[in-house]
């Protein structure tokens, strides 16, 4: 429920995998600009126990792959997850804006998932996040996974609560 997910890619290009992971994202990425399947194993090497993202504008090399995630407004073999433009999400953090309160997002992120059915609903960063410091965009993201793993725990006790 509310998984978080980072669109576009990140600064310094690959190799964000890990340090994601230790962020606490829910879907990894190598970060780079496009993927390839290199990239894409390696995301998956350092991270094998999460889903991975694949930014590929023709995704058939990752055809027979499993756990993939691929953002892209193309098409993508059967058993890929395209991630694209139609997707129910809700932006908590973005590029160009000061780095945000985490309860703000929090409260941000409730408020969308009250709306809707929270388990459709992605929690994202925002693409563009590359144009930033990589420590400014590492701390963004912590406060998209801390926020969003806020906004979970008030969901779950309101449901304990009925």
């Amino acid at each position: 429920m509310l998984p978080t997910i980072v669109l576009g890619h990140l600064p310094g290009g690959d190799g964000w995998s890990a340090r994601l992971a230790r962020i606490g994202v829910d879907v990894t990425m190598s970060g780079a600009a496009e993927d390839t399947p290199e990239t894409v194993a390696a995301a998956r090497a350092a991270a094998p126990h999460l889903a991975v993202k694949a930014r590929m504008g023709d995704a058939g090399a990752l055809a027979g792959s499993r756990g993939i995630i691929v953002e892209t407004e193309g098409a993508v073999p059967e058993g890929l997850y395209r991630l694209g433009p139609g997707e129910d999400a809700v932006v908590a953090v973005e590029p160009d804006a000061p780095l945000e309160d985490v309860m703000v997002v929090a409260r941000y992120v409730l408020g969308r998932a009250r709306e809707g059915v929270p388990s459709a609903l992605w929690v994202v960063a925002a693409p563009g996040m590359d144009r930033i410091d990589p420590e400014l965009a590492a701390a963004k993201i912590q406060v998209l996974v801390t926020g969003a793993q806020q906004a979970r725990l008030y969901l779950a006790k309101e449901q304990f609560d009925i």
